[in-house]
């Protein structure tokens, strides 16, 4: 059966917005396994609507919390490996020196790297607040105009993610 793009715009959306792809198909009336294809045909045509999921979870404290985390555990890793290090007392003086160098190469990177992501996340953070706010705006004032401007912002989904998610 056919469908028509706005109930696969519909189960995208559903998708993008946290639920299951299943509870979104069946939501929607349409059969799982047509779900799944349309996620599949998308994402082999550069339209990955897991990415696009992810990068709609990226709020500007979603993000800070990820990068937080990560570093959380890697300095717990960094302890308990310099834990062991302390340990071991057969480890020569130039192994542990060696370790350390590693531990701290490693973890200094990690946060750069962090630092980096942060600008490009806070792009797109503040570009979905912007959406968030003219949804509230135009359900407030243009009640009637609301579908329709669900209808552009879903369709436009992964060209917005591609936008203010790369740091372009």
């Amino acid at each position: 059966m056919a469908y028509d793009k706005t109930v696969r715009n519909k189960v995208r959306a559903k998708y993008l917005q946290g639920v299951a792809l299943a509870t979104a198909a069946k939501t929607c009336r349409v059969p799982y396994n047509t779900a799944r294809n349309w996620k599949r045909q998308d994402a082999e045509d550069g339209s990955d609507w897991d990415i696009a999921r992810n990068a709609r979870r990226m709020t500007k404290s979603g993000v800070e919390e990820m990068a937080n985390e990560v570093l959380g555990e890697l300095a717990e890793e960094f302890l308990a490996t310099l834990a062991a290090v302390k340990a071991d007392k057969a480890m020569s003086a130039a192994d542990r020196a060696d370790i350390l160098v590693r531990l701290m190469d490693g973890y200094n990177k990690a946060i750069s790297a962090a630092a980096r992501a942060m600008p490009n996340a806070n792009r797109l953070a503040v570009a979905m607040d912007v959406l968030k706010f003219l949804n509230g705006y135009i359900s407030k004032s243009f009640p009637k105009l609301r579908s329709q401007f669900l209808e552009v912002t879903e369709a436009a989904g992964d060209d917005f993610v591609r936008e203010f998610g790369s740091g372009a």
